[in-house]
């Protein structure tokens, strides 16, 4: 077998894995627009004959790259959407004869391979991944048409010019200073910049999708005839984002405005003159006021219409997502209007709490994938938003009775409220809907039932803000964790309401996913994403867990640790500090992946909860000294207790355990003294009988013993421990104070922190001493005077 394509069919079932483990000699294997499921085989990356290698559209294939592979002579390479994680392997950009790369819509991490500056790509996707760090300079240089759109670097490092932006799309990339219209910032989180006022936002909005403004009847179609891959509408009420590349070298972005040269005879016709398309997928986005509201999608096919060309080589088929749930699936236009150039309608009723509307437009590569202009994407010619109809003519009228008199208003109040419970207009706060996962909502009702009510047999855990209660849901097929927050202050828990979407908005893979929450009279939940395997406290520490951890397992999770608080400390929008990071907050999920927890939950607490807190806390060992005696916090809070929990991962100990009739034995000062001694390896877990990697273990080490310097300017930024983690720099090259620490030094210099925090003495004995004196919780703040007294910060960011 040299060529094999089911391209398009909609096939679905296990991947066929074992077919293409014999075909060693195959040159083009080609399954794109499928719904398989199952993992790639590892055997298809040391096939040298293989020229053309196109899948997509592979749910739950948990796969990585392998260590090594042999695809010399690749010419196009495409894994669109198959669930893959792991990080880019660095032989990609040795793969000399590669043209077209599109490994877009997986879970890939890490940055982006410095190898691959010397590929000589005519098309390069790495769009919707979880892709990190600075993009590289040498990006900005490339010719190529680059799409690194929607993933979550920490900045571009380059200015991009305007003529380098038609076929350089970083939408929704990151964060970057050199931007000055932020087009790299999450778009949804852009257009909230622009729908708080209310002359920003809108009850009714009506585009022309491709077209100029024009009024149809009564109602005036706004213009959208931008070619450009992002746009934001001069009224700043509505934009659109498109991203993807074509196959054709001859498609660019002018391709996004189609135009028929026939009429359609309908009388709204000219709203299907011209016609919106995208490569891969489009996204429109638009600032209303809260509400229900009816989206109506136009749709004619007006590029594949002639008749002897309409095929099934000429097929559109693609999904329609509106506020996240997919109302459409495989949609295609021409077979549902029964041919070309003729009109078609499809509404639908959205939700919009949170000021923005988000209709998204997908082609998975279904339908017509080779028939050059391949202009086979989602393709859409005009949208209308209305508001629901209200029940509101009955209203009127009964209010107008209550003017009558006193009691008879009281009694046609009573009258009113039990026709509208009887209606449904009020409804039950069970009936309440839920989002569990994408796609996936329940009841409250039905959220609270899978808790048993809350039940203590339900718990997994509990916390300062609350207690955790797993809930199976949809038949035992998806699960959740619920958090029931601690009755709280009406002013604390409106206060982390207004940050419920920024919250939700923090996706990363070591980050535990917030899905929803649930603020009510007496109720307040969080619901998230479960881990199966609890957190680390349960995992190393708890006597009835069964889990072993090799060192691989020890790294990644150190790594993943390092990981998520970098992107909480160096977001482009919210730059969090946690506060409270140890074992307890640290989740597992069910491959040993580390997830961090309750980042966010600081505000609910008012001064005298956290001063509290901290009093509990401070024995643990896992705060950092400042924090305990001065309340001041910068990220170097998050970095101190960062190296306690990883020194507890690579010895499998408590950095606090209790010794009978003995004083405490704490960790930090075992490892000031192995390092000052040169035997950090003694330190490494016995359960491990000698198996480990040395280096990494060393490494670690000293980055815990670095990370929990008593001088907060003296620890490294969680950007460069990671950095050093993976390799890419030194101890010396993190060790120097950086500007980061300005606002702490200009505080030490004032007299704000004791002077303990601005030692800056690496001694490992004095430092030891001093540490423990704090760690055991002594209470040194009764002897502090007024000016130097425990300050709590209100909120949980800093800018740094």
């Amino acid at each position: 077998m040299s060529v094999f394509s089911i391209s398009g069919n909609y096939m679905s079932g296990r991947f066929p894995a074992d077919f293409f483990k014999k075909w060693t000699e195959i040159r083009s294997l080609s399954i794109l627009g499928n719904n398989f499921e199952g993992s790639l085989p590892a055997e298809l990356f040391n096939y040298f004959s293989l020229r053309y290698l196109m899948i997509s559209d592979l749910a739950n294939s948990g796969f990585q790259f392998p260590r090594f592979a042999n695809l010399s002579n690749i010419y196009i390479l495409i894994l669109r959407n198959c669930s893959i994680t792991g990080e880019i392997p660095e032989y990609i950009g040795k793969m000399s004869n590669l043209k077209y790369l599109d490994l877009s819509f997986n879970n890939l991490t890490g940055r982006i391979p410095q190898s691959m500056k010397g590929l000589n790509l005519t098309h390069l996707s790495l769009a919707k991944n979880k892709l990190s760090d600075t993009i590289p300079d040498w990006v900005g240089e490339v010719k190529t048409r680059l799409d690194l759109s929607y993933n979550n670097f920490s900045k571009v490092s380059f200015v991009v010019p305007d003529d380098k932006r038609d076929h350089l799309n970083l939408f929704s990339c990151c964060s970057s200073s050199t931007d000055p219209d932020k087009l790299f910032v999450d778009p949804k989180k852009r257009m909230h910049t622009h729908c708080p006022g209310q002359k920003s936002k809108s009850r009714s909005l009506f585009i022309n999708c491709g077209g100029e403004g024009l009024t149809v009847g009564d109602k005036y179609y706004e213009a959208d005839n931008s070619t450009s891959l992002y746009y934001i509408s001069p009224s700043k009420t509505w934009g659109y984002s498109l991203s993807g590349q074509y196959l054709s070298p001859e498609s660019n972005s002018s391709n996004s405005i189609q135009t028929q040269s026939c009429g359609i005879h309908v009388p709204e016709s000219d709203l299907y003159l011209n016609a919106r398309i995208a490569p891969v997928f489009l996204s429109y986005y638009a600032c209303l006021h809260k509400g229900k509201y009816n989206v109506t999608l136009h749709f004619a096919e007006i590029v594949f219409r002639e008749k002897e060309s309409y095929s099934i080589l000429k097929r559109r088929a693609f999904d329609v997502y509106i506020q996240d749930n997919r109302t459409l699936m495989n949609f295609d236009i021409a077979k549902e209007a029964k041919g070309p150039d003729v009109p078609l309608t499809r509404s639908f009723e959205a939700d919009v709490n949170d000021s923005v509307l988000e209709i998204f437009f997908y082609w998975a590569g279904k339908g017509c994938a080779d028939d050059p202009p391949t202009l086979n994407g989602p393709l859409i010619s005009a949208i209308s938003i209305t508001p629901v109809p209200q029940r509101s003519a009955l209203w009127r009228k009964l209010k107008k009775a209550l003017t009558i008199t006193l009691p008879s208003s009281v009694v046609v109040l009573l009258l009113l409220l039990a026709f509208m419970w009887k209606m449904g207009w009020l409804g039950k706060r069970e009936l309440r809907e839920i989002q569990i996962g994408q796609d996936k909502h329940v009841t409250l009702q039905e959220l609270i039932g899978a808790t048993r009510n809350f039940s203590s047999k339900m718990e997994i855990g509990r916390g300062h803000f609350g207690r955790v209660y797993k809930a199976e849901l949809k038949g035992g097929q998806t699960t959740v964790a619920v958090k029931r927050l601690s009755t709280h202050s009406k002013e604390k828990v409106e206060e982390l309401l207004n940050e419920f979407y920024a919250l939700k908005s923090l996706r990363h893979e070591n980050l535990v996913q917030l899905l929803d929450a649930y603020f009510g009279e007496g109720l307040h939940l969080l619901i998230y994403e479960y881990m199966p395997n609890l957190s680390i406290a349960d995992a190393f520490f708890g006597s009835k867990s069964r889990l072993k951890f090799n060192w691989e397992n020890r790294f990644n999770i150190c790594l993943g640790i390092a990981r998520g608080l970098d992107h909480l400390h160096e977001h482009p929008r919210l730059k969090m500090v946690h506060r409270d990071i140890k074992a307890e907050n640290i989740l597992l999920d069910g491959a040993l992946n580390a997830k961090i927890s309750d980042f966010g939950m600081a505000s609910l607490y008012t001064e005298e909860e956290q001063l509290m807190i901290i009093k509990v806390e401070a024995p643990n060992g896992h705060m950092a000294p400042e924090y305990v005696v001065q309340g001041f916090v910068t990220s170097k809070v998050d970095v101190y207790s960062f190296g306690v929990v990883i020194l507890e991962i690579v010895s499998g100990k408590k950095n606090a355990g209790y010794k009978f009739n003995h004083e405490s034995e704490y960790l930090l000062d075992m490892a000031y003294v192995a390092y000052k001694n040169g035997s950090l390896v003694d330190l490494v877990d016995k359960n491990l009988s000698g198996i480990y990697d040395a280096k990494q273990a060393i490494t670690i080490l000293t980055l815990a013993v670095m990370c929990t310097n008593i001088s907060p300017t003296l620890r490294p930024r969680m950007a460069d421990v990671v950095s050093v983690l993976v390799g890419e720099k030194t101890f010396e090259q993190i060790n120097p104070p950086t500007v980061d620490d300005h606002q702490l030094n200009v505080a030490m210099a004032r007299g704000e922190c004791t002077k303990a925090d601005s030692s800056t003495s690496t001694d490992v004995t004095s430092r030891s001493s001093t540490s423990t004196k704090l760690i055991k919780g002594i209470d040194e703040t009764q002897n502090s005077s007024a000016e130097t007294s425990l300050k709590i910060s209100e909120v949980s960011r800093t800018s740094h």
